[in-house]
């Protein structure tokens, strides 16, 4: 085995879902499907949104939240494309509210050589230019637009490390909601969890710890679960 691909299969990871734990992705989300889908008499809030979307790809959740409110066939996939188009748009825009304490985080855990990737539907290079002190060899933004209603799937957490040259098993995520510590977990993915008051109801069992705010002391946690 060459050096390189020892140092590929060693690399350890943190796995960010930028938009969803770092961002307010659901209440921007909520935001964008108010606007986007209440035109045509479809009724959307927060309950709606947990009874009917989350859990479910972006277009089965609006076909059911549809066929609940008894409204007529809709072109699901063309109102999706325009809800994440804005969504994208809403949080490239308000990239300057990343906190710090998070960029101290990234800064603390790429100073351990860990390689930190943060999944966002944002402008990859407008989110890169928030972080310039990040190594180049350690971080990455990945811009892959998932099909999953506010959550990372399993197959999501899987794809996006070995994307990255990660293998799952050697990575922790930080998670916006208890569907995506259940996809972290059955990726074989080490959880974080950031609190999140909109989908508090979700079960966020099994997580390794919940958080209400990034610091470089978390990155002490980090180690530990990658046994550095």
């Amino acid at each position: 085995m060459s050096d390189k691909k020892k140092d590929a299969r060693l690399q350890r990871g943190l796995l960010v879902e930028f938009d969803f734990a770092v961002m307010p992705g659901h209440q921007i989300m909520l935001d964008v499907c108010k606007e986007k889908l209440t035109k045509g008499g479809l009724k959307i809030d927060d309950v709606l949104m947990a009874r009917y979307m989350f859990g479910r790809s972006f277009v089965a959740g609006l076909s059911a939240l549809c066929r609940a409110q008894k409204l007529p066939t809709i072109d699901a996939t063309d109102k999706v494309s325009l809800c994440n188009a804005e969504f994208a748009a809403r949080i490239t825009a308000n990239l300057a509210k990343v906190p710090a304490g998070f960029k101290d985080f990234i800064k603390a855990a790429a100073a351990k050589d860990i390689r930190v990737v943060l999944f966002s539907v944002a402008d990859s290079e407008a989110v890169k230019a928030v972080f310039p002190d990040m190594p180049e060899n350690l971080f990455a933004v990945s811009d892959d637009l998932t099909s999953s209603f506010g959550f990372t799937s399993w197959e999501g957490w899987r794809r996006f490390a070995r994307k990255n040259s990660l293998h799952e098993r050697l990575c922790v995520s930080v998670c916006g909601s208890g569907l995506s510590v259940k996809g972290s977990l059955t990726s074989g993915v080490s959880p974080i969890v950031k609190d999140n008051p909109i989908v508090a109801y979700q079960d966020i069992s099994g997580h390794n710890r919940q958080i209400e705010s990034f610091d470089a002391g978390l990155v002490d946690d980090v180690l530990r679960l990658l046994h550095l």
